[in-house]
């Protein structure tokens, strides 16, 4: 699987891993719990790490973007970590015009990333 999920519902926090290819099987198994979480908390948090990006399958584009319109006024803030190079300037361009609060991490700083996102 390219996708693992993790919550935490004391700090309204989940946490997604990609590494390789996102097939449409990967993003149907996690977008249902994530629905999930979104609707019990109404506000979350999300920790993004990217360990490796082959691509997505095109068929996870379409119901990705429809998910994201749905929900992305209902996570306050983003923690992307990756040491891919053209992960963070691609980011921090996305959250400029975002209202949700995005900072980037580098692989060796997950931590921080994790503690910056459950702080806030």
């Amino acid at each position: 699987m390219a996708i693992t999920y993790a919550e935490d519902d004391d700090t309204k926090t989940f946490e997604i891993a990609v590494s390789g290819k996102i097939t449409k099987d990967d993003y149907d198994t996690v977008i249902g719990p994530i629905q999930a979480f979104i609707d019990r908390h109404d506000t979350v948090k999300l920790i993004e790490v990217v360990e490796s990006f082959e691509w997505f399958e095109p068929s996870v584009l379409w119901p990705g973007i429809k998910f994201d319109i749905q929900n992305l006024r209902h996570i306050s803030h983003v923690a992307i970590v990756s040491d891919i190079g053209w992960i963070s300037p691609i980011s921090k361009a996305a959250g400029a015009i975002m209202s949700t609060k995005l900072r980037t991490f580098e692989m060796a700083d997950l931590e921080a990333a994790r503690a910056w996102t459950k702080a806030v």
